[in-house]
């Protein structure tokens, strides 16, 4: 661990963008709030009223609250990395001061993003309330518009709390990839099981330059030698480490043999490998292979 402490690491922002973080991420922010507020002895009352039943209290957990609330945590995700990206903070030093000031720059952050997911989970909240448990008698903008002070810190706490679940699932998401053994030097050597004439062989993907896909087949470049494989694209992606990043539909990049790139024509960029091969991708899809590039240069040695 010490040394990840004595550097700055470079952060990405995709891994808190996927669905088995914002499951996570929502399940423990509201099983959080949910203890606090409905366990404290002043509201505890809720047991002995009349409509209350174990399944009316599953409904109210997992449909009300997680389920419609999944769509609250996405949209900080997804603002926490504009928000990285427009300000770049992609950079956090491993000290106490460095995570408290990480943190407090997230702030102002926290404080807004609840104008941007509010109109639509309190719209699908009353939708549900109205339509499904057939609560008529309910106002939507007294208890449901989300230009209210009230409704407004009343998700205060739980937003605070997922952004900041967020913000450390993916701190402690970059030091495992990067802890000692995997920094500077220490990607991941695998095998690929590759077919050639001649039969079957494995193959390092620390010389595999790229995988594509070339009319029904998938194949493989490996020290100017091409071989083919059984397994797709989308396999692939989830077997190779993360120095193998997704540039098309069709090709699989190794960022080690990665060289250049510049702009082809409307909206999209041409990359070229240090062999020579050259690979379309549009400009959406070159933004995240920079923020990679940079990632890896800064953590890695990749060449």
């Amino acid at each position: 661990m010490n040394q990840i402490q004595e550097k700055n690491i470079t952060l990405l922002y995709t891994f808190i963008q996927k669905g088995k973080v914002i499951v996570l991420v929502t399940c423990i922010t509201m099983f959080f709030v949910l203890s606090v507020f409905y366990l404290h002895p002043s509201n505890i009352n809720w047991v002995s009223q009349d409509n209350f039943s174990i399944t009316n209290l599953l409904q109210f957990i997992f449909i009300d609250q997680i389920l419609i609330e999944l769509i609250t945590t996405y949209c900080i995700a997804l603002a926490i990395g504009n928000y990285a990206g427009f300000f770049k903070l992609n950079q956090l030093k491993i000290s106490l001061s460095g995570l408290v000031l990480y943190g407090i720059k997230f702030l102002p952050l926290f404080l807004i993003v609840y104008f941007l997911f509010s109109p639509i989970t309190t719209s699908i909240r009353y939708l549900y309330h109205y339509y499904i448990l057939d609560r008529k008698t309910i106002d939507y903008f007294n208890s449901y518009f989300f230009l209210n002070g009230k409704l407004y810190l009343t998700y205060l706490v739980p937003v605070v709390s997922s952004g900041i679940l967020l913000l450390s699932i993916n701190i402690i998401s970059t030091i495992r990839k990067i802890k000692p053994g995997n920094a500077k030097g220490g990607i991941k050597d695998l095998s690929l099981k590759v077919r050639t004439k001649l039969g079957e062989r494995l193959i390092s993907t620390k010389n595999i330059s790229y995988i594509k896909k070339n009319g029904r087949k998938y194949i493989v470049k490996s020290r100017n030698e091409i071989y083919e494989i059984n397994k797709n694209l989308s396999t692939l992606e989830k077997e190779l480490d993360k120095n193998f990043i997704k540039v098309n539909r069709s090709t699989i990049i190794n960022l080690v043999f990665f060289r250049e790139y510049s702009f082809w024509e409307n909206e999209k960029y041409i990359l070229r490998m240090k062999d020579g091969e050259e690979f379309s991708v549009t400009r959406e899809r070159l933004k995240s292979i920079k923020a990679r590039i940079v990632f890896y240069n800064d953590n890695f040695d990749i060449g």
